[in-house]
């Protein structure tokens, strides 16, 4: 497809489209050529989309052409897939094709990548969240405990001083008790007496 399609296809502009192409060649890329019009034209094919859009994407954000490329050729391992010119170079559009596919595989690897530190980020996120709930379950839990603890060891303190108080009670009713057998003891000698010697 002509650049025009290309653009509108890979929702870029048609001087982003040239302004990459131009770039890619400098840099002895090799894209398909047809023919239109009488003048050589560049044939886009459609896995050349993702690519283009990949590059756009990384020229936003260093706002630089050269930065953009710069990066994608150390991240994406370029270099390994150029082919410059030579008599003994693949024909320009198996170089192309190689190129993209290469490029179309990393892409989709980093985006996996991508979405499973995503993931992996979620489910951090989401421990994280359990641990604090369960942090401030056992500090409530030992809170309660602790209220427990106090409340059975005051219960214990007072059983303690109420079974204190109740042995003295019982001491002292026995002691009463004693002392009254003794003065019912007494007198029963003292009427037996009093019976026998007659006073």
């Amino acid at each position: 497809m002509l650049t025009k399609e290309f653009a509108q296809k890979s929702g870029l502009s048609e001087k982003q489209v040239r302004k990459i192409v131009q770039h890619l060649e400098e840099r002895g890329y090799h894209l398909g050529k047809t023919e239109y019009r009488g003048r050589e034209a560049t044939d886009f094919k459609e896995e050349d989309i993702e690519l283009f859009q990949e590059i756009a994407e990384r020229v936003g954000q260093t706002n630089s052409y050269e930065l953009a490329f710069e990066e994608l050729e150390k991240e994406k391992d370029f270099l390994q897939v150029i082919v410059k010119e030579d008599s003994q170079q693949l024909p320009a559009d198996q170089q192309l094709s190689n190129l993209f596919n290469e490029l179309h595989n990393e892409i989709n690897q980093m985006r996996e990548e991508r979405q499973i530190l995503g993931q992996m980020v979620t489910q951090v996120h989401q421990q994280q969240e359990a641990l604090s709930q369960l942090h401030n379950k056992l500090e409530e839990q030992l809170k309660s405990n602790s209220a427990s603890m106090e409340a059975l060891t005051e219960a214990q303190k007072q059983q303690t001083e109420q079974l204190g108080t109740t042995q003295k009670h019982i001491e002292s009713q026995i002691e009463g008790q004693k002392a009254l057998a003794h003065t019912i003891e007494r007198n029963e000698k003292k009427g037996f007496l009093q019976r026998l010697f007659g006073g």
